[in-house]
């Protein structure tokens, strides 16, 4: 990354990582916005993400951003898109010089349009990819089953000849299931969708003999528990008296699930379209590897820039020469 710039940003706990990352690989300077947050304050932002570039030794090159107008912006060659840099709409797409990239940390299909303005995007001519998660190198998605697995131990569910339920349909499906069925999990899987939706006869009847389910649905935007839902929390709990709850992502309301006490994990839990929690809920390196990843890809879309390939052109350089890259493609969540 020798001589780019890079926009990210400075958070707490693993997150703090990505800003020294980009810094250690040789990047002219790393700008990193931070923000108050349920994580911490923003003064707690950047001073874990200060501390860390100083054990690095990068400190000289990672620069705390508290504003979204910071003037400093029009430097920056690599922008990408965690969590206090999102979102990235057109105020601050205007924001940045003619000549930035977009790296995405994760794929097209987790596209949402509330994060980046991708219309705005392709109008300014400005190259966006994502990065491919199941790559070889990486094997993000089988993280998630292992999260899946924490967050059934803190609930007391010992995963190995327990009777689960994974819901939810998909790679993140696919995968929790593999790894709950090689650790000797008696699993089953509800996709949410005709005929296995958790009011079918099928799921009641895998409900009753559950000690947990594993909700882990990202497409479905629909109501999967709780008042307005597939099945209300008090219709869970009358079935299984017993049953537990670990919430990756899925929209359910736990409010009821509460009420209804059933044993619920993670809190609080996120609405329906993104994570409970990430990856690095059982560690920094699927955080590091992804990000790491991440950087590459925009660092080769940079360097197309910088040698007078735009927009489309420079997704197409990139595509070709590094396989962690993913586009797009002609709709959201396609590859190009």
């Amino acid at each position: 990354m020798s001589g780019l710039t890079v926009l990210t940003e400075a958070a707490t706990g693993h997150y703090s990582l990505t800003a020294s990352i980009a810094a250690l690989a040789h990047a002219k300077n790393v700008y990193a916005l931070t923000a108050e947050s349920r994580f911490g304050t923003a003064q707690e932002a950047a001073r874990q993400t200060t501390a860390l570039a100083d054990a690095w030794g990068v400190s000289g090159n990672v620069h705390i951003l508290s504003s979204r107008e910071d003037p400093r912006l029009h430097e920056v060659d690599l922008v990408t898109n965690l969590g206090f840099v999102r979102p990235i709409n057109r105020a601050l797409l205007g924001r940045l010089k003619p000549g930035v990239s977009i790296a995405l940390m994760w794929e097209p299909w987790e596209f949402r349009e509330s994060d980046l303005d991708l219309a705005a995007c392709r109008e300014l001519n400005i190259p966006v990819l994502g990065t491919q998660e199941s790559h070889p190198a990486l094997q993000l998605f089988d993280y998630v089953g292992l999260v899946a697995m924490k967050l059934l131990f803190e609930l007391e569910i010992e995963v190995f000849r327990s009777r689960l339920i994974v819901v939810g349909q998909g790679v993140l499906a696919e995968k929790t299931l593999a790894v709950l069925t090689r650790n000797g999990a008696h699993a089953t899987v509800l996709s949410g969708r005709p005929p296995e939706t958790l009011s079918s006869g099928k799921a009641q009847d895998a409900f009753r003999q559950a000690d947990a389910a594993v909700i882990v649905e990202h497409h479905l935007k629909e109501s999967l528990i709780g008042p307005d839902g597939q099945i209300t929390a008090f219709q869970l709990k009358d079935l299984n008296p017993g049953l537990s709850i670990a919430h990756i992502c899925g929209a359910v309301d736990a409010s009821q699930i509460e009420t209804a006490q059933i044993p619920l994990a993670p809190r609080p839990i996120a609405p329906a379209g993104y994570m409970s929690v990430l990856t690095n809920y059982v560690g920094p390196k699927p955080l590091i590897d992804l990000h790491a990843a991440g950087l590459k890809v925009g660092s080769g879309l940079a360097r197309e820039r910088q040698a007078g390939h735009a927009g489309a052109a420079a997704e197409e350089r990139v595509l070709r020469t590094l396989d962690l890259a993913v586009g797009f493609g002609s709709a959201v969540g396609g590859k190009r």
